[in-house]
Parts: C-alpha cells; sequence; structure tokens
C-alpha cells in the first residue's frame, strides 16, 4: 500500500498489470480513517461549510425569482459546455505530462483517466483529498512514486493559482476601466484589490521556496541531516519521502521551464473559461453587458474568483463557497442576483461537477476500484510504501 497521511491505495507489483490482492489481516483489519464514514469529522466540517455557503447564498435572494431563472435557462448549452470541459481535461493531463517529463515519459491518454479519477475524488471527499487519490493512483498504475507523484501536483496547482491571480487582476482592471463595475462594485473594489495582492503575494512566494527548493544541491544534504536525528522507525522513511518529493519538482530548475508551465496552462484555462461563458449564454447573462469583449472579461473574471475560491480545502467540492463568490462577482457587474445564483449552481454543479463525477466513477469501475478501497489499515500500507519507492523507475 501506499501512504501519504490518512489515505491509502493499493500498489502494483513490479511487472505485473493487476494490484496486489489483499492480504487477510488487510481485509479484516479495522478501517481507522472512513473517510465516507459519518464518524469522519472532515467530512462533516466541509458538509457543515458548504451549507453555510449554500444557505448564506439563498438568503441574498428571491426564491421565485431563482426558480424562474432556473426555468428559463436553455439547457441545450450545458452540451458543448461538458464537452468543452473534457477536451480542457486532456491540456491538463498534456501539462502533468510536461512535468513529469524529467522523471517519465508517459502519454497523455494514460495520464487523463487518472487526472478524471483524481477530480471525481476530489468533488466528493473532504480537505481536497482527491489530490493524494490522484498521486497514489498514479503510483499504482505507472510504478511510480507516490511522494514525487504529488509533488508534480503541487507545482501545477501552484501555477493554476498564478495563472488565475493574473487573469483576474487583467480583467478587472480591463472591466474597472470601461466602467463596467456600479456603485455596489465600488463597496468590494478596495478588498478585492487586497485580497488579490495577499493571494498574489503567497503564490509568488510558494513558487520561490518551491523552486530555491529544487535547484539548490543543498537540499538533500539538508534532508539527510534532518532525518539522521529522528528515530530509526522514522528518518529513512521520511528520508526517501522528501527526497522523491524534491525530486518531483525538478521541473522548476530552469526559467525557461517556468514560462512553458505558465504557457501550458492557458489552454487548460481558456477551455474552463470557455464552459463559462457557454452556460452563462443559456441565462442570457450576455444581454447585461454592452459589448462581447465586455462579457468575455465579466467571465474570464467570474471563472479566476470562483475557482480561487476553492483553494482553502473547508468544503465539499467546492460546493458553496464557488457559487457564492461566482453569484457576487455577476452581481457587482449589474447581473440579477436570482440569475447570477442560478447560474453559479447551474456552471458548477451541471457543467464541472456532475459530468466529471459520472466518468469518474465509471473509470473506478472498470479499473475495479472504489472509494472505500482507498481507505485501509495503516499497518498494510508501510510495506507496500517501501516497495513502491523501489520500484520507482519502472517502465
Amino acid at each position: 500500500m501506499v501512504q501519504l497521511g490518512i489515505l491509502y491505495l493499493p500498489t502494483q507489483r513490479r511487472g505485473t498489470n493487476k494490484p496486489r490482492e489483499l492480504g487477510p489481516r488487510e481485509r479484516t483489519a479495522p478501517d481507522r480513517t472512513d473517510y465516507l464514514g459519518i464518524t469522519n469529522w472532515r467530512l462533516w466540517l466541509g458538509v457543515g461549510v458548504s451549507g453555510i455557503f449554500l444557505l448564506f447564498l439563498i438568503w441574498t435572494i428571491d426564491l421565485e425569482d431563482m426558480a424562474t431563472a432556473l426555468a428559463g435557462a436553455n439547457y441545450l448549452y450545458i452540451v458543448p459546455a461538458v464537452v468543452i470541459y473534457f477536451i480542457g481535461i486532456y491540456f491538463r493531463a498534456f501539462r502533468w505530462r510536461y512535468i513529469l517529463s524529467p522523471l517519465r515519459k508517459i502519454s497523455v491518454m494514460r495520464l487523463y483517466p487518472v487526472v478524471v479519477i483524481g477530480y471525481a475524488a476530489n468533488n466528493v471527499l473532504p480537505a481536497r483529498a482527491g489530490e493524494f487519490v490522484r498521486a497514489y493512483y498514479m503510483a499504482q498504475r505507472e510504478q511510480f512514486s507516490g511522494s514525487t507523484a504529488l509533488a508534480t501536483i503541487g507545482v501545477e496547482r501552484i501555477y493554476d493559482g498564478l495563472t488565475l491571480f493574473l487573469l483576474s487582476v487583467l480583467a478587472a482592471l480591463l472591466l474597472l476601466l470601461a466602467g463596467v463595475f456600479g456603485e455596489l462594485g465600488l463597496v468590494y473594489q478596495n478588498a478585492a484589490f487586497i485580497l488579490a495582492g495577499v493571494a498574489g503575494l503567497g503564490l509568488l512566494a510558494a513558487l520561490s521556496v518551491i523552486t530555491f527548493i529544487a535547484v539548490n544541491p543543498g537540499t538533500a544534504i539538508v534532508i539527510d541531516r534532518i532525518s539522521r536525528r529522528l528515530p530509526n522507525r522514522f528518518g529513512p522513511r521520511l528520508k526517501d519521502l522528501a527526497l522523491n518529493f524534491v525530486e518531483g519538482l525538478s521541473i522548476l530548475s530552469s526559467p525557461r521551464q517556468h514560462g512553458m508551465m505558465m504557457l501550458l496552462s492557458l489552454p487548460v484555462w481558456a477551455g474552463e473559461i470557455l464552459v463559462y461563458m457557454t452556460v452563462a449564454y443559456s441565462f442570457g447573462i450576455n444581454d447585461y453587458f454592452t459589448s462581447l469583449w465586455a462579457f468575455a472579461l465579466a467571465i474570464v473574471l467570474v471563472t479566476a474568483t470562483s475557482n480561487l475560491s476553492t483553494a482553502f480545502p473547508v468544503s465539499i467540492g467546492g460546493i458553496g463557497p464557488f457559487e457564492l463568490i461566482a453569484q457576487q462577482t455577476l452581481a457587482v457587474m449589474g447581473v440579477d442576483w436570482a440569475v447570477a445564483a442560478s447560474y453559479a449552481l447551474v456552471v458548477h454543479l451541471v457543467a464541472l461537477w456532475l459530468p466529471v463525477n459520472v466518468a469518474g466513477f465509471v473509470l473506478m469501475w472498470k479499473e475495479n476500484l472504489s472509494l472505500k478501497q482507498l481507505a485501509v489499515n495503516r499497518e498494510a500500507a508501510d510495506d507496500s510504501q517501501r516497495v513502491t519507492t523501489a520500484g520507482g523507475e519502472g517502465t
């Protein structure tokens, strides 16, 4: 088994195509990390946070107006939006392939289902645990180090944040110059720029730190010294995990690679922006803007703010914060509050959340996996973590 924190996933033996079978002790051991059970406080915390945000969303609108907006929408636009979304996942897999390229050459089509399963797990597990599922499913599928895979996902997420931050600042400035924000928008303007500045500085700081770790030849020495001070039970294992994690940051070793990461992030988010724009037409949101470019910039801003709102793992699948922030962003640009709330719910739950969940669970079924299977006992994980680390360069 591979382990990080409280998520576990069966690993493959070298030279086989099937996950190893669990031993009797593993099958019968009590599940101490019931990620889907009613006793998991993280699950209930996420549900509670989502509920609070949704209640606040409902409080801001007239439910009859919302029902009218939902009834009057043209849901045929959902079909092309979903198609565009899955094309966008291809670009995500392509970018991940580039991040992994210094370590292993893996085809985009091998990575595509891993991304889909990871996104589906992220949507239903608390605390963005789908990132761990994705990393260690890849470790199982490709005989790869799980901690290295997790580091590459961390790089990906930082560049997602940087791209969204830059898009939001650019769109907000252009919309501000065009006078799209009304008087209500001015109330939020200063707070929005302060939050954007803090977020941008935080992302740049994180990128600087991991780049320093990746390029500094003394990193391995520091890790070795720290591990020597730890008990023998933990030191060697934590050293292996840390070194594998640093190996996953190797894509950040040159300015050219940083530039390529930004370049490859653009089609990823261009696809998502098109999803938002397509669904926006179904609610007639384009009619609230005087020109196509103003409408497009507004959608760019909504895409950025709603996704940035889900960066903090406090809700289930981003439900709640996503809808409220998307609605508020549109409302300050003059879109009817009920229409904005209806749009936010549909674009998130119907166009983004549900399709990838269905696809992810179908892929899990084909691979004979389940979310329940991803949480098994700690003792079984210890031995197979060493197997995964030792077999990191398999083909």
